[in-house]
């Protein structure tokens, strides 16, 4: 029941990024706003952090900030500028715990949890720079298809590799699917997004749902999110590549 409960949340998540994407473009960055509040709010659950509403904050900031860069400034390279604020995400996540009265406990849990958020949250302005490639609005539509192919696919009672393959397998079919409705010249590129993101939903997935923490509804809930969140800028780099 969990595993249904959150690919139908990464379901619905994709689908509110994509449909924005695709019918009003300016809300895209609201859409992924919201995808970013979702995993901020139970990263600290999600990952057993021993400071959550400190690291939750610090997560949220972290990612409406690379949402907001991206959407204001699309004329600066927008890779260099996030990682700068990848390095800035590091040392705020340093003087969160100087700020700590708690004895610190779990130091190192609490540092490499929270900047794994932080890059996690990150990653999801990739999907406001996604209309800007080649593949244009498409681009957006196709990556949310193929991760919310790949994480629906989870849901199936799999064990062993059919559980580690299918997600990736359904993701790319979704990708070409959704490729033809939108670009069918360009499926190439399209196949290679949908092999990229599908790749990085399934393991992702694989990774966080064997946190304790996702079996709480705050935790659920951002492991739901992180695979959608985490695509974004994979989409982007892919899409760059491979048209130019």
């Amino acid at each position: 029941m969990t595993a249904v409960l959150a690919a139908l949340a990464s379901v619905a998540l994709a689908g509110l990024v994509g449909l924005a994407g695709v019918v009003n473009p300016p809300l895209l960055a609201a859409a992924v706003g919201l995808v970013v509040l979702v995993v901020a709010l139970g990263s600290g659950v999600l990952l057993g952090l021993p400071h959550p509403n400190g690291s939750a904050l610090l997560v949220l900031l972290t990612g409406w900030a690379g949402v907001a860069v991206t959407t204001f400034l699309p004329d600066v390279e927008p890779l260099g500028l996030l990682a700068t604020f990848l390095a800035l995400s590091l040392l705020l996540a340093f003087a969160h715990e100087l700020l700590r009265r708690d004895g610190r406990v779990d130091l190192v849990e609490s540092v490499t949890g929270t900047v794994a958020a932080q890059v996690c949250v990150l990653l999801a302005a990739g999907w406001v720079l996604l209309p800007g490639t080649a593949l244009g609005r498409a681009a957006v539509f196709v990556a949310a298809v193929s991760v919310g192919v790949a994480r629906a696919a989870t849901a199936l009672p799999l064990r062993g590799w059919p559980g580690a393959w299918v997600p990736f397998v359904a993701g790319i079919a979704g990708a070409v699917v959704a490729a033809q409705f939108t670009d069918p010249v360009r499926l190439v590129p399209a196949l290679a997004t949908g092999v990229v993101v599908s790749a990085a939903a399934a393991g992702l997935d694989r990774l966080l749902r064997q946190t304790p923490g996702a079996r709480t509804p705050l935790g659920l809930l951002a492991a739901a999110a992180a695979p959608v969140s985490a695509v974004g800028t994979v989409a982007y780099a892919v899409s760059r590549l491979v048209t130019g």
